[in-house]
C-alpha cells in the first residue's frame, strides 16, 4: 500500500500571498454620498434646533407682550366707561341747561349779569306777571349801571329802570324794575 501524504509539508515554510483590497470608484462615490447625506442631515438637524429656540424665545415675547396688550385693553375699556359715563352726565346737564326756564332762566340771567370785580349783593329778587324787581346794595354805585346794562344786554328783558337809589353811609341800596320780553309761565 502506498502512502501519500496530502498535506504539505510543515517543514518548508511557504510564503503566503494575501490579496490586495482594492477601492472601487462606485464604492468611493457611494461613501462620499452617505458622508454628505449625513453631513447635510446634521446641518439642518442644528439649523431645526436654532429655528426652535428663536421660535421658543419670541413665542414667549410675544405672549408677554400680549399679557401686556390685554391689560392696556381692559385700562381702555375702563376709561371708556367712565368717559362714556362723564359724557352722560354732561349730556343730562347740557339738556337741563337747554330745558331751563322761568326762574332758573331768571337767577342765571341776573348771575352772569353781576360786573366782574364788583361788590354788589342781592338782597331779594321778585317776580310778578311780566316784571322782575331786583333789590340789592353795594359798596361801589358805579357798578349800578354796568349792572344794568348787562341786564338789557341779556335779552330777556326788554327795559331795565333804575326804581330806587339810597346812599347811606358807605353802601348804596338800589332797587331795579326790569321788564321781561316773554309772558311769565306758570311754575
Amino acid at each position: 500500500m502506498i502512502k501519500v501524504n496530502l498535506l504539505k509539508d510543515h517543514t518548508a515554510r511557504a510564503r503566503k500571498t494575501f490579496v490586495k483590497p482594492t477601492v472601487s470608484r462606485m464604492g468611493l462615490a457611494f461613501l462620499a454620498m452617505v458622508l454628505l447625506a449625513g453631513g447635510a442631515m446634521a446641518a439642518w438637524t442644528y439649523m431645526v434646533k436654532q429655528q426652535i429656540a428663536a421660535g421658543t424665545e419670541k413665542r414667549a415675547q410675544l405672549r408677554t407682550e400680549d399679557a401686556r396688550l390685554k391689560t392696556l385693553k381692559k385700562e381702555i375699556e375702563k376709561y371708556d366707561k367712565l368717559k362714556q359715563l362723564r359724557l352722560n352726565r354732561i349730556n343730562v346737564i347740557e339738556k337741563l341747561k337747554e330745558d331751563q326756564s322761568g326762574p332758573v332762566l331768571l337767577l342765571n340771567t341776573v348771575i352772569r349779569s353781576l360786573p366782574l370785580n364788583a361788590d354788589i349783593y342781592l338782597t331779594s329778587l321778585d317776580q310778578k306777571e311780566g316784571s322782575v324787581k331786583i333789590v340789592g346794595h353795594t359798596l361801589q354805585p358805579g357798578v349800578i349801571p354796568d349792572l344794568m346794562n348787562n341786564l338789557a344786554a341779556s335779552g330777556i328783558f326788554a327795559s331795565v329802570d333804575l326804581e330806587l337809589i339810597e346812599r347811606r353811609d358807605d353802601t348804596s341800596r338800589f332797587s331795579l324794575l326790569c321788564t321781561s320780553i316773554k309772558k311769565p309761565q306758570a311754575e
